[in-house]
């Protein structure tokens, strides 16, 4: 069984924290966010692209990475 903190005001999912993230950060590399959640590159990835279908986020292509931008209020 996962541990779990209950000292937060209320559960959150990893996509959750993602778009935490993504709102405090407002535009990282997507390598970057994949480190500091301690969380695949394949799983932000996949996250972003939901992100990005429901308007919350912009994803930015370079030569050598790839951006999150959060677009939204």
């Amino acid at each position: 069984m996962e541990n779990v903190n209950i000292n937060e005001e209320y559960i959150t999912t990893g996509i959750d924290k993602f778009m935490r993230l993504l709102y405090e950060k407002k535009k990282i590399e997507m390598a970057q966010a994949s480190k500091l959640m301690g969380i695949p590159e394949e799983t932000v990835e996949y996250w972003s692209y939901i992100l990005e279908n429901q308007g919350l986020v912009k994803i930015s292509y370079t030569l050598a990475s790839v951006y999150i931008e959060w677009i939204s209020g």
